[in-house]
């Protein structure tokens, strides 16, 4: 009953993140895997284009209450007087970032980590970092970005090209 519990509420939470996301998304992949431009593979939860360029998305379902920065190595969870760490996240979507730059050098390319449980962050939330409540109001700077021209469809275009999901392409060219 609690792992059905959970689900639903995960479910929920992903629902609320989608409609956040729901006016700026033009299209939008999950889960697929880029070359990091360094030799190996990135992996990013969503890729979304939006008229104003690309938007990486990456999740986690922590709660409780949360300290970490841009600099450090460790952050800290605490819930119910219990202290958990976990790793940086902003070190993964900043990476992705990087990615995604070698392959499309001039697109914009807008990056929020999104914690979809009830958490906060007491001494205060660092830069790309979102809860649930505060996502709408931190993607404002995106919203007031300018639009891009063809030049982020053709990028996203290459991208799907080259990614892979689930082991596979994201999607299949259709040869003639």
């Amino acid at each position: 009953m609690f792992l059905l519990l959970r689900r639903r509420r995960r479910k929920t939470q992903l629902g609320q993140l989608d409609k956040v996301l729901r006016p700026l998304r033009n299209e939008e992949v999950r889960s697929v895997v880029i070359p990091d431009g360094i030799g190996g593979l990135i992996e990013i939860d969503r890729l979304v284009l939006t008229d104003r360029g690309f938007l990486v998305i990456e999740t986690y379902p922590i709660s409780g209450h949360l300290f970490g920065s841009e600099q450090i190595d460790q952050w800290t969870q605490i819930v119910d007087g219990r202290s958990f760490k976990f790793a940086n996240p902003l070190r993964h979507i900043h990476n992705a970032k990087y990615a995604l730059q070698l392959l499309a050098p001039k697109v914009p390319i807008f990056c929020r980590v999104v914690f979809t449980a009830a958490s906060d962050f007491p001494k205060g939330r660092p830069d790309d970092v979102s809860t649930l409540l505060s996502l709408e109001q931190d993607l404002q700077a995106l919203r007031e970005a300018p639009k891009m021209s063809a030049t982020s469809e053709l990028a996203w275009r290459r991208i799907l090209r080259i990614a892979r999901k689930d082991g596979q392409a994201a999607t299949r060219e259709v040869t003639s």
